[in-house]
């Protein structure tokens, strides 16, 4: 026969010492579920709330700032994340999103094109032309988003100068040489002596530096359009996560 705890029987469900100690099942705890049931949790909630932004509109005139600002903050913050309201300033932040959007389109196109180049029925004359499409429009990127002071953009092309950078050996061995400021250049001699296991590393499938090349200038895009439309007065997502 299993003997019961008596004093565990107590903490559990509250004996005579225990109901009034909080323990588990104890009247207070019956008492808080009764009143989550019936609601009136919610109305306090929301009766608190309303509060807040009645002190809010109270204390508009005041001098002294004591009010909570809670009813519009969510809109004053996504606000203040858009580009300057002056007119001018902002035409000019979104000209220069809308460069970096068609450079990043650009190499999004190209990248995809060499990683998806048929290496083995190409000669190297239109793998040299496709390489070299992929590296005017890889400095394109950089040099349209050299002045950004958006981070989001800034980051981006960071990660993809170091992915570039990481491969300096490898893109040396295609004649592909990496400058200073991350820009690409190719030899088109040593590119025309290079290995064609070597080109094939580092250009074909999706895997490849070029294939990730290609998602990046993705993200840049992305990021760029979707930049455009905040400023715009956009807060809508499309199903593919994109600004509308």
């Amino acid at each position: 026969m299993t003997m019961f705890n008596t004093s565990l029987a107590d903490s559990l469900f509250g004996g005579s010492k225990s109901v009034g100690s909080g323990s588990f099942f104890s009247a207070s705890n019956f008492g808080d579920l009764a009143l989550i049931k019936s609601g009136v949790y919610t109305k306090m909630m929301r009766s608190y709330v309303s509060k807040m932004t009645e002190t809010e509109d109270s204390d508009k005139s005041s001098s002294s700032d004591t009010g909570y600002k809670f009813k519009n903050s969510v809109s004053e913050k996504l606000e203040s994340l858009r580009s300057p309201k002056d007119t001018t300033a902002a035409d000019k932040a979104n000209k220069a999103l809308s460069t970096i959007k068609s450079a990043a389109g650009k190499l999004e196109t190209s990248a995809n094109a060499l990683s998806e180049m048929d290496f083995d029925a190409s000669t190297k004359e239109d793998m040299l032309k496709a390489a070299k499409t992929f590296v005017a429009d890889y400095n394109s990127v950089l040099t349209s988003t050299k002045n950004t002071d958006n981070e989001s953009l800034s980051r981006s092309v960071k990660w993809m100068k170091d992915d570039i950078k990481a491969r300096d050996k490898m893109f040396a061995k295609i004649g592909v040489s990496i400058g200073s400021d991350g820009a690409l250049s190719i030899d088109e001699k040593k590119f025309n002596e290079a290995n064609l296991s070597d080109i094939r590393t580092m250009f074909s499938g999706s895997g490849s530096i070029v294939g990730k090349t290609a998602q990046r200038a993705t993200g840049l895009y992305n990021l760029a359009a979707n930049q455009i439309s905040f400023n715009g007065g956009s807060t809508l997502y499309s199903s593919k996560g994109v600004l509308k």
